[in-house]
């Protein structure tokens, strides 16, 4: 009995240091931060610019539900409104649970709402997961390449092709070693289909540049260095170890990209980083809370005898 408290008890203290950690760390990045100038700082930022950003990142959210509704159209009664109730609530889910635990929302939800197999549904969220880190990964190289822009976007197109034609090789490898280490041979899921490549490029774009357009207000930065603090901040999130909301390596990263490309203090991108990161949680927790009340995000999934998907 008690070793199978092990593993728990572990997961349970590492997520406390980690914790511990990051409420040290996030108070010494804002440490000399003059609260009094930040608040007149934020005055100065137009309103339009809060609401062009949170709705870009509400926008993120559909685009991630356009995904995830191609993906089970034809096997799950997966309308726009389930789809987009289903990712609010992963979302919501895995930013407010320590060490990325909140990604087996996905999985349960799947599973109880939707009667797909464990199995199935683990293997639809690592397959969701590797595509939006290779998406992530070519946007940030792009992004950090030492060219000019036209060049850049030539990377990224090359860099993007070359992921889409490597990508299905690295998921068969993936789903043979998943299936050899539980023993299991069920069916094997296909690759990415082109609309879900084009919703994970489309879903990536659009948030960096809600999340670049109020770091560019707050901060003496140009919108090549907002966007690479953007992409920052979301690398920085994509760790696996990661405390409740993740705050702390996401200002961290965003700390890191900006002064890569800007010459700005510290304190002032950590806070600009902290405020970003406030908006982003409060759109996604807010959506959450939203989904659940229309009851979008506890959903049937399950099929209709007629096989036709809602509108």
């Amino acid at each position: 009995m008690s070793n199978k408290h092990k593993p728990a008890g572990k997961k349970f203290w590492i997520t406390i240091l980690v914790t511990l950690a990051t409420v040290v760390a996030l108070g010494w990045m804002l440490r000399q931060v003059d609260w009094q100038q930040a608040a007149i700082t934020w005055g100065k930022v137009p309103p339009w610019v809060w609401l062009l950003s949170g709705l870009g990142l509400a926008a993120s959210h559909g685009l991630r539900a356009g995904r995830v509704r191609a993906e089970w159209r034809g096997q799950l009664r997966m309308g726009w409104r389930e789809a987009w109730g289903l990712m609010v609530r992963h979302s919501a889910w895995v930013v407010l649970v320590p060490m990325r635990g909140g990604e087996a929302i996905y999985v349960w939800a799947l599973h109880r709402q939707g009667g797909v197999p464990l199995r199935q549904a683990g293997l639809s969220l690592l397959r969701l997961r590797l595509q939006d880190m290779a998406v992530l990964a070519v946007l940030a190289l792009a992004l950090f390449a030492p060219f000019s822009w036209p060049w850049r976007l030539l990377l990224l197109l090359a860099m993007l092709v070359a992921a889409i034609w490597l990508l299905p090789a690295v998921w068969f490898i993936v789903q043979e070693r998943a299936a050899r280490r539980s023993g299991e041979s069920g069916r094997q899921l296909p690759a990415p289909a082109w609309a879900s490549w084009a919703y994970a490029v489309s879903n990536w774009i659009v948030k960096l540049a809600a999340i670049a357009w109020p770091l560019l207000s707050l901060l003496p930065i140009d919108f090549d260095a907002a966007l690479k603090g953007a992409a920052g901040g979301e690398l920085a999130a994509a760790l696996p170890v990661q405390p409740p909301a993740g705050f702390g390596p996401y200002e961290a990263g965003v700390i890191a990209a900006v002064r890569s490309a800007a010459d700005a203090p510290w304190s002032e991108i950590a806070l600009a980083a902290l405020v970003v990161h406030l908006l982003a949680l409060a759109v996604t927790v807010g959506s959450s809370i939203v989904a659940r009340l229309l009851g979008w995000s506890h959903r049937d999934l399950r099929r209709h005898p007629s096989g036709q998907d809602p509108a």
